[in-house]
């Protein structure tokens, strides 16, 4: 990657759920800011879903009536859900760096995203690449920040002895 280069994610504007009119409904109504669809963990609280959930950024929950920063907005049988989100940053992410600095991420299992020369898949639950850089990505509030590694510690860290699969 270049010097200089600003990393960023972008934030597709349809869901996966809802289209962009439906997401710029529910920030207006809420008062949130819609993060992207990512998955949640299952209640086992170890594994994550396979399906993900659009996923709005509250600044001022209602703490007092159990709710998170973070819902998530899902449709099953043709009736809206929501759930809280906030699992889906519960740990960092694990994403590819493009040539211009933008970070792609696998989202959930099976979400093979390939662009400007960097691949990635797996979701959350493996880390499969084109050998391209790596990064982390953490979430802190409605913010992206992004963690490198040096490139052997890195792949130990995640894949294991054996490196990246």
């Amino acid at each position: 990657m270049k010097k200089g280069v600003i990393m960023f994610i972008e934030i597709p504007k349809d869901g996966y759920w809802l289209k962009e009119d439906s997401i710029k409904k529910v920030e207006e109504l809420r008062n949130a800011r819609y993060m992207g669809y990512w998955c949640t963990k299952r209640s086992d609280g170890e594994s994550w879903n396979e399906t993900p959930v659009d996923v709005f950024y509250q600044p001022n929950p209602d703490i007092e009536a159990g709710h998170s920063n973070y819902f998530g907005l899902h449709i099953r049988d043709g009736t809206l859900f929501i759930t809280d989100a906030k699992s889906c940053f519960s740990e960092p992410i694990i994403g590819s760096i493009c040539e211009d600095g933008e970070i792609i991420v696998s989202r959930y299992r099976h979400d093979y995203i390939e662009k400007k020369g960097a691949m990635i898949d797996g979701g959350r639950d493996y880390t499969r690449t084109n050998g391209c850089k790596l990064i982390l990505v953490e979430i802190n509030g409605a913010e992206f920040s992004f963690k490198e590694f040096g490139d052997d510690d890195f792949v130990q860290d995640i894949a294991g002895p054996e490196g990246n699969n």
